[in-house]
């Protein structure tokens, strides 16, 4: 294969990973609304257990995806399911910040890192990028893992920045906070059931 060839499809790949990563759904809806609600600085606990997970979901994804694919349709269902289950629970917590006064408490690590482990966006973002563009582009184990390591990475930053603009919106988010946490969990709800749409 081409250099240029190879440099494309790597090309494709980081605007595969961005637009997947940086678009409206369960991690950037809730950093945002994390962040709004406790600061950047109380709020990036939950960024990092997102990292740690979508990098496990990337691990996973890399090291079974020919398993996966083959039990896919029975493993999807039961997906969906969970991370229905996961993204109202989610939905209901926002909501019901709006209505209670701002106690200063931050969605935690491991709220972080089991979003990860049932979000389908997660999963379909490291299958997809993994089948499609990295093993096929890797040369060996080794490069395919390195590339693979561009998924966490990407997604961590992604969420970060939907953090910073929780933080940078705090100010609204305090003035109006039940009609802002009504929308961002009307968001999840809509994640939610776009997940069997």
């Amino acid at each position: 294969m081409h250099l240029s060839a190879i440099i494309g499809s790597m090309a494709e790949l980081m605007v595969y990973i961005i637009v997947m990563s940086i678009t409206p759904g369960p991690n950037t809806i809730l950093s945002l609304s994390n962040a709004a609600a406790v600061g950047l600085r109380k709020g990036v606990r939950l960024n990092i257990g997102m990292l740690i997970g979508i990098t496990a979901v990337t691990a996973i994804s890399y090291a079974f995806s020919s398993l996966v694919y083959a039990l896919l349709p029975s493993a999807e269902l039961c997906l969906r399911i969970l991370a229905f289950i996961y993204l109202m629970y989610l939905a209901w917590k926002t909501y019901r910040k709006g209505e209670i006064e701002n106690d200063g408490k931050s969605a935690s690590f491991l709220e972080g890192l089991l979003l990860q482990l049932v979000n389908v966006k997660v999963y379909l973002l490291a299958l997809t990028a993994i089948s499609t563009y990295i093993i096929p582009q890797a040369g060996t184990p080794a490069e395919a893992m390195l590339l693979s390591a561009i998924i966490p990475i990407t997604c961590f930053i992604s969420g970060l920045v939907w953090a910073v603009g929780g933080s940078l919106l705090s100010a609204i988010y305090s003035r109006y906070r039940r009609p802002v946490c009504l929308v961002l969990a009307l968001s999840l709800v809509y994640c939610a059931v776009r997940i069997f749409v």
